[in-house]
């Protein structure tokens, strides 16, 4: 009797087991046929051609004429002798590792300030978030007529001053157009990573920054020694995102130089637009990107590990 009530309890637990596995598999496929449609959808329209852009890069072709020819690995080797495509690669990362930089910087520091507000911090976070709300297009095109050397309101407030001499081409000399275009990209780019920092700032126990008070830490101290490693995971994310948009930085580009003057301000972005839409190079584009692709997914991949690396040391 008692070996019969020991085993019910095992066939009424083997008989659930099933049911849950079928139960499961159903969800799974519900689950799924409610991606099914995004997914094909950014299959034919993200991986395919991405896939087919391999192909093209082995190729003369112009992006016009349906005939080509296969030129191996001729494009790649152009590539990477190319003066113009290093010139748009330092470019790059001048414009992508410096905007994640100084955006996350100058973010945590506004940050750390709503963090200690007590009155109207969603007036003040609205006013942070509010150039993350304007696309790059149209805050180029702003900074555009405002950096214009004969009528834009910069030069004009320089010249009304009495500072004639500091009146610039803002936008058309060579020495300074990639550092106007480095602080344009910042400016645009900091309302979301100051909203995440700001976030996770919230998220610190109180409990660990009271102790440390306590303890005899000054403010410097909590915040290295308490703060900042709770961050981790915040300078993580937004490190990554601020490198993948620098890396692909193509808008502010196209509107405000086009490239120029000559070809001192491209980028890896807007250098293959050009040699592929604008050249009809299409199959030289093409190995322009994917070397993009490359270099994007091997820094990224390796600034990822070290900063997760960080985490799990903080």
């Amino acid at each position: 009797m008692t070996a019969q009530l020991a085993e019910r309890p095992a066939a009424v637990s083997g008989g659930r087991a099933p049911a849950r596995a079928r139960r499961f598999t159903r969800h799974r496929a519900v689950m799924l046929l409610f991606i099914a449609p995004a997914l094909i959808v950014y299959v034919l329209m993200v991986i395919a051609p991405s896939v087919q852009s391999i192909q093209l890069s082995l190729t003369n072709w112009d992006g016009i004429n349906p005939a080509y020819d296969y030129v191996g690995l001729a494009n790649y080797r152009d590539i990477l002798t190319s003066d113009r495509f290093w010139n748009a690669t330092r470019n790059t990362l001048i414009l992508g590792l410096g905007s994640a930089v100084i955006v996350n910087a100058i973010a945590l520091g506004v940050a750390l300030l709503l963090d200690k507000l007590h009155h109207a911090q969603g007036f003040f976070r609205t006013i942070v978030y509010l150039p993350a709300l304007v696309s790059g297009f149209i805050a180029a095109t702003i900074w555009k007529y405002m950096l214009n050397f004969n009528f834009g309101a910069v030069n004009t407030i320089l010249r009304d001053l009495g500072f004639d001499d500091a009146a610039m081409d803002w936008l058309g000399d060579n020495e300074i157009v990639v550092g106007v275009l480095l602080f344009i990209i910042c400016f645009t780019l900091g309302g979301n990573t100051a909203l995440i920092y700001l976030a996770n700032l919230q998220s610190v126990p109180q409990d660990l920054v009271e102790a440390a008070k306590i303890d005899g830490a000054s403010r410097g101290q909590v915040f290295r020694y308490v703060t900042w490693p709770m961050l981790a995971g915040a300078v993580t994310v937004n490190m990554t995102l601020m490198m993948i948009a620098g890396w692909t930085i193509f808008d502010q580009v196209m509107v405000l130089t086009a490239g120029g003057p000559g070809f001192v301000s491209e980028t890896m972005a807007f250098f293959i637009y050009k040699v592929g839409f604008g050249e009809y190079r299409a199959g030289y584009g093409s190995a322009a990107a994917i070397v993009l692709f490359i270099v994007v997914m091997a820094t990224t991949v390796l600034a990822n590990r070290y900063m997760r690396s960080r985490e799990v040391q903080a």
